[in-house]
């Protein structure tokens, strides 16, 4: 019951509340044997009445709700004054009173029907023209009964049968215009509209059956019209305090089904016995009670073509939530659409489910098909839907709406283009999973409650499918962002595998390129021994210090030794200690540029390391000691670490020149360093490296290799080279440039060494 029910239509009392009771239940007796009295208590049905309406005056006084006290008081009064063996002017004026008190009863109930939520909020009809109209009705009619036929006012008491049927009528005519008021001022609040619309079904049931008992029976016609008025209002006000509206609209429904179909069966009962059969009165009776329990049995069935839109859409829904408890989520949700679809026809629009993250809408051909598209729907769309009436937002409201509220124009738009009738937000747990749009498939009526409640159901129901299917969905789509990011890691992992191939190769190019000239003039002792020593080096991934004269070339001994070693894949980072540019701290310590970075994982060869100054000594040592990069700490680094030296390591330290902490990382290489040997040590090796200098110089010049007769060259063996290879190449370098001055000859003879070799030309 409804919080504004609880109210009372009349100013609250200061008696106290046995008080209140006993003035009800007097009053009530009172009638009651008055109406006995009236033939001297011969009538059965007074004493019959009057001890049911005693028991209803008692039953009605302790009601918590004025409005139900009033209209329980009036009922009773009405029901103690009805039952009299004669006529009594009082019992009508009792019988007027108690249809004004249950009559303002329920129209003060009628208006006090706590509105729907949602956007639409109408006012409600107020209750003081009809209830003043059913006052000053009653009050004229009691006054017009008080007062005899004969006497001075005696056209006033003669009168009086017209003021009872004048203000019964129009306490009727002032509670059903105060119902099809409100049916029409709040006719969009579903609610209201389905009370009101089963309060009118009643009362014109209520009236239509008293006006034929009234005709055909034998009872007074004023005393069944005031029964029919008390009977309409207690229905009004029942209607409008039910908790439940659909439990209303369906009651109504029984009623109305099961008095046309009833009281047709008791009027042809009733016309068979006076048409000559009482002697057999029991056997019509007994076929009449039949009757009357078979149609009170088959009364769902007989009330089905009353029901909204003569229950093609309630039955639609319950197909639909029938099917939606498929455990299959894609069934589950076609078949309900499917069922749903029935409402208009194979050739009406499909229903539409609208699902999130990612928004899509799914549709079902008159083929059973499913079709899903990814679609965009009004932002509104579910904020102002779960604000309605069992979450459903009705085009209808919107349409009201448009002018008042601009917001919800684009919302109305998009549902008028897709001849929606509502939508139904679909939830699940307290979240939406999507929402459910009806189309209007033809329909002009507006929408009951009942069928948005059956609506409900279904989105219910397909709210468990939808949330199976989105985890499906999400499921399916993280698993194929799983597949994608792994294929995509598989394919960089090739990427990288191949760039790195690639790297190696340019290394080992690039090694080799260098390490030439070391395969070449290799034939000497000294020089094998020199790189096999390095070669062990590289192969324990041990740090190299290599002894090189002034003058000599260490880099293709070291080249060659990198790629016989451990780290042959890895770069050969070569660092001249002579030069300006790598003194630069700053640049050590950088990332970006730093020789430490661009070795990782390879050789770094600090030839001339002793002339780097000490701050950058003390960054490699330090780097190489801890194995982290001076640029961040937590970056591991790993280097093979090789020096060249004009001397020993310890006499460079000695010196100050090499830094402690650095030739400490060279290990045991510290004691023991390789040393190079100077050409003049390495006599087999000159006539392959001059050859090939030679020849290599003569393509560069002349276009054409230049060679050197015995002469030339027993002359050129027995030089010194204190230059070492330097000088050797300075050497070959002049006796090119000779050949070519003398008018392009290719072969060195003993002259030229005059001048190659630092004296003037014979």
């Amino acid at each position: 019951m409804s919080d504004l029910s609880k109210t009372s239509a009349f100013p609250p009392s200061s008696a106290p509340p046995w008080r209140r009771r006993a003035l009800a239940i007097a009053t009530a007796l009172g009638v009651a044997i008055v109406s006995i009295r009236t033939d001297g208590g011969r009538s059965a049905g007074a004493w019959l009445l009057g001890l049911v309406a005693v028991a209803l005056a008692v039953a009605a006084s302790g009601r918590e709700s004025g409005l139900e006290r009033g209209a329980g008081w009036g009922l009773a009064v009405v029901l103690a004054s009805v039952g009299a063996g004669g006529q009594s002017h009082l019992l009508d004026a009792a019988a007027l009173a108690g249809d004004a008190a249950g009559a303002v009863a329920a129209c003060v109930a009628l208006a006090r029907i706590v509105p729907d939520p949602g956007l639409w909020r109408a006012n409600p009809p107020p209750a003081f023209p009809p209830v003043l109209a059913i006052v000053a009705l009653s009050f004229v009619a009691a006054c017009a009964g008080a007062f005899p036929e004969h006497g001075p006012m005696g056209w006033l008491g003669g009168a009086s049968r017209a003021a009872f049927w004048t203000a019964t009528w129009g306490t009727v005519a002032a509670m059903l215009g105060m119902v099809e008021w409100t049916l029409r001022v709040r006719r969009l609040e579903l609610a209201v509209a389905e009370r009101a619309t089963a309060m009118r079904a009643l009362m014109l049931t209520g009236c239509a059956s008293g006006l034929v008992v009234g005709v055909l029976g034998h009872v007074r016609p004023e005393r069944i019209a005031a029964l029919v008025v008390a009977a309409s209002s207690v229905a009004v006000l029942a209607c409008a305090q039910a908790r439940d509206a659909v439990v209303v609209a369906r009651a109504a429904r029984r009623v109305v089904v099961l008095a046309i179909a009833g009281g047709g069966v008791g009027l042809l009962g009733a016309a068979t016995v006076a048409g000559g059969l009482r002697g057999d009165a029991w056997v019509t009776t007994v076929i009449t009670a039949a009757i009357a329990v078979v149609l009170g049995t088959a009364a769902a069935q007989i009330e089905r073509p009353m029901r909204p839109e003569g229950g093609v859409w309630l039955d639609a829904f319950d197909r639909a939530t029938e099917s939606a408890t498929s455990a299959e989520p894609e069934d589950a949700i076609r078949e309900a659409i499917l069922a749903l679809r029935a409402t208009g026809g194979a050739s009406a629009r499909s229903p539409e489910l609208w699902t999130f993250s990612p928004t899509s809408v799914t549709t079902v051909d008159a083929a059973g098909y499913v079709h899903e598209q990814s679609a965009d729907a009004p932002d509104a769309l579910v904020t102002l839907a779960s604000g309605e009436v069992e979450g459903t937002l009705r085009a209808e409201v919107l349409a009201a709406l448009e002018v008042r509220r601009p917001e919800v124009r684009p919302l109305y738009n998009w549902m008028n283009a897709r001849t929606a009738a509502f939508a139904t937000v679909v939830g699940c747990a307290g979240e939406t999973e999507g929402v459910l749009v009806m189309p209007r498939s033809g329909r002009t009526a507006p929408v009951t409650l009942e069928e948005i409640q059956a609506l409900r159901r279904v989105a219910d129901r397909l709210a468990i499918a939808c949330r199976a299917r989105g985890a499906q969905g999400r499921m399916l789509a993280r698993a194929n962002e799983a597949a994608l990011r792994a294929s995509q890691a598989e394919a960089r992992a090739e990427r990288l595998l191949r760039e790195r191939a690639l790297d190696l190769t340019r290394n080992a190019l690039a090694a080799s390129r260098l390490a030439r000239p070391a395969t070449i003039g290799i034939y000497s002792a000294a020089s094998r021994l020199a790189l096999e020593a390095l070669e062990r080096r590289t192969v324990n991934a041990s740090s190299v210090a290599l002894v090189v004269p002034s003058g000599g070339d260490p880099i293709p001994y070291l080249a060659r030794a990198h790629l016989a070693g451990a780290r042959a894949g890895g770069p050969l980072v070569l660092v001249d200690g002579t030069s300006a540019r790598e003194h630069d701290a700053a640049r050590w310590s950088d990332a970006a540029s730093s020789p430490l970075a661009l070795a990782e994982a390879g050789m770094l060869v600090l030839l001339d390391g002793a002339a780097l100054p000490a701050e950058v000594q003390a960054i490699v040592a330090r780097a190489c000691a801890e194995r982290r990069a001076p640029w961040d700490e937590a970056t591991p680094i790993d280097v093979l670490l090789a020096l060249t030296l004009i001397a020993s390591p310890n006499d460079l330290v000695r010196e100050g020149r090499l830094d402690p902490a650095l030739a400490a990382r060279l290990g045991d290489a510290r004691e023991a360093p390789i040393v190079l040997p100077r050409l003049r040590d390495r006599t087999e090796d000159v006539r392959a490296i001059l050859t090939d200098s030679l020849a290599r110089q003569g393509m560069r010049v002349l276009g054409r290799p230049v060679g050197i007769d015995n002469a030339a060259y027993a002359r050129l063996v027995e030089h010194e080279f204190p230059g070492e290879d330097a000088e050797l190449a300075a050497i070959v370098e002049r006796l090119v440039s000779r050949c070519a001055q003398d008018r392009g000859r290719d072969v060195v003879r003993a002259a030229d060494l005059d001048s190659g070799l630092g004296g003037r030309p014979a």
